[in-house]
C-alpha cells in the first residue's frame, strides 16, 4: 500500500481548535489497539483536523486508515525489542516535528515514541500515550526493565490515557508519584453495528460458549479450552472467533485434552454474528486495558464470564468474573451455572447492553478524544506553564 502521509508536505497548522495536523502512531495493526486508532482517525478527520497514521504495513489498520480519509505512513516496528528500533525513533523524530499533536498507542510504540519526544526537547509537539495494557503485564524477564522504563519515560509526554480505572491504578502503582500525568477515557464500542439484532451465525443444539479475539497467550483461549475439558454441561462448545500465531498450538491443545470435536476455529471473519449466536461469551484474558471484544459482546446483549482483569469490572451483574487464581476450573464452574440459567443469562444480557449504551458508546469516547487533543494544542502555542496547567486539567476533566 502506498503511504498517503501528510505531514511530508510541511502545511501548516490552522490553529487547535480549527485544524490540527494529529499524528498517531501504532505498532499493532490488528486487534483492539488497532480497533481504537481506527476510531480515532475517523474521528479526528471528521472534526476537520488533518489526521496521519504511522504504522506497520501487516494486516488490516493501514487499509482502514485510508478508508477513513486519513493518512497513512509506513513506519517499520515490531513488538520486541529489535535492533531497527533506533532507526525508528529517528524516522519518529522527523514526523513529529511536523504535528501540532502525537497520539502513542502501545507499549512499543510508546516506548520509542517518547525517546522521540525526549530528544526533541521544547521543539516536541504536545503528546499524549495510551498504553492499552501496561508493557510489564507481559511477564516474563523483560517484566521489571518495562516497569522500570515506563517510570522514567512517564514525564516524556504531557498525559497517559489509560482506557479503563483499573488500567490507570495499575499505572499510578507502579509510576513514580507526581511525574505522570493521567486520564480515563474509557474505550467504546459502535452500539448501533453491535446489537441484539441482526444475523446469527449457525449453530447446533447444544450448549455453545463464543471466544472472540486474536489466538494469543494474552487473549487466554488456552484457559477456554482447560475450561471446556473441566466442563459438567453435556455436548457444550467453545467457539474460538479470530485467527493468531496461536492457532496449531491451541488445536494441539484441544486434541491432547481429548475436546477437539468440541472446539470450532472460524478464523478471520466478522465477530458480530457469532457473538449473537451464543449462550454465553468467554473472555478469558491474562491482561487487558478494556477489552473491545467485552464491550462488543455485551452490546450483543450477551452474559459474560470473564477472568478479572483491567477493564472487567465494567462487566457488573451482568456477568460473572472469575479471579485468575481460580484457574480453569473457575472458569469451568462459572460457565457451568449460566449454562444452567436461561432466566439468568437473559437478565444479564438485558443489563449488559443498557451499561454499554449508557456509559461505554463509541462517541463519548471519541468526544473525550477531541477535547484533550485540542486542549493539549491550545496548551502547546502557550507557555509551559500554561501547558502543563491545562493537560492536567484536561485529566480530572476526562475522568
Amino acid at each position: 500500500m502506498r503511504s498517503t502521509s501528510a505531514l511530508d508536505t510541511g502545511a501548516p497548522s490552522v490553529g487547535a481548535r480549527r485544524r490540527l495536523r494529529i499524528l498517531h502512531v501504532s505498532q499493532p495493526t490488528d486487534g483492539g489497539c488497532a480497533i481504537a486508532v481506527r476510531f480515532l482517525a475517523e474521528a479526528g478527520t471528521r472534526a476537520g483536523h488533518t489526521v496521519t497514521v504511522a504504522c506497520p504495513r501487516q494486516s488490516d489498520l493501514p487499509g482502514w486508515i485510508t478508508d477513513v480519509g486519513a493518512h497513512w505512513h509506513p513506519l517499520p516496528m515490531v513488538r520486541w525489542p529489535a535492533p531497527g528500533d533506533i532507526s525508528t525513533a529517528l524516522r519518529m523524530r522527523r514526523l513529529f516535528e511536523r504535528a501540532d499533536v502525537v497520539h502513542l498507542h502501545s507499549s512499543k510504540a510508546g516506548a520509542l515514541g517518547r525517546l522521540a519526544l525526549r530528544s526533541l526537547g521544547k521543539r516536541a509537539p504536545a503528546s499524549c500515550f495510551t498504553p492499552h495494557g501496561w508493557s510489564w503485564l507481559v511477564g516474563g524477564p523483560m517484566a521489571p526493565a518495562y516497569r522500570t522504563y515506563e517510570r522514567v519515560a512517564a514525564a516524556w509526554t504531557d498525559v497517559i490515557v489509560a482506557v479503563s480505572e483499573e488500567e490507570a491504578a495499575a499505572g499510578r502503582g507502579v509510576l513514580r508519584p507526581g511525574f505522570a500525568r493521567m486520564t480515563v477515557i474509557p474505550n467504546g464500542v459502535d452500539t448501533e453495528r453491535f446489537c441484539v439484532e441482526g444475523p446469527r451465525a449457525s449453530r447446533s443444539a447444544q450448549p455453545l460458549i463464543v471466544c472472540a479475539g486474536r489466538l494469543t497467550v494474552q487473549k487466554g483461549q488456552d484457559l477456554g479450552i482447560r475450561a471446556l475439558a473441566h466442563l459438567q454441561t453435556a455436548g457444550a462448545r467453545l467457539r474460538l472467533v479470530g485467527e493468531g500465531p496461536d492457532t496449531a498450538k491451541l488445536r494441539e491443545l484441544a486434541a491432547a485434552l481429548g475436546v477437539a470435536d468440541r472446539v470450532e476455529f472460524t478464523g478471520h471473519c466478522d465477530p458480530r454474528p457469532h457473538l449473537r449466536a451464543a449462550d454465553v461469551v468467554l473472555l478469558p484474558s491474562r491482561w487487558e486495558g478494556l477489552s473491545f471484544v467485552l464491550l462488543e459482546a455485551m452490546a450483543c446483549g450477551k452474559a459474560i464470564v470473564a477472568t478479572a482483569v483491567a477493564g472487567s469490572g465494567v462487566v457488573g451483574d451482568a456477568g460473572v468474573v472469575v479471579p485468575p487464581a481460580a484457574g480453569p476450573e473457575g472458569l469451568a464452574a462459572a460457565l457451568d451455572e449460566l449454562l444452567a440459567d436461561e432466566p439468568t443469562r437473559r437478565r444479564h444480557g438485558e443489563r449488559a447492553r443498557i451499561r454499554v449504551c449508557e456509559h461505554f458508546a463509541a462517541e463519548r469516547m471519541l468526544t473525550a478524544h477531541l477535547a484533550l487533543w485540542e486542549a493539549l494544542a491550545e496548551a502547546a502555542s502557550g507557555a509551559g506553564g500554561a501547558r502543563a496547567r491545562t493537560t492536567r486539567g484536561t485529566a480530572s476533566r476526562s475522568r
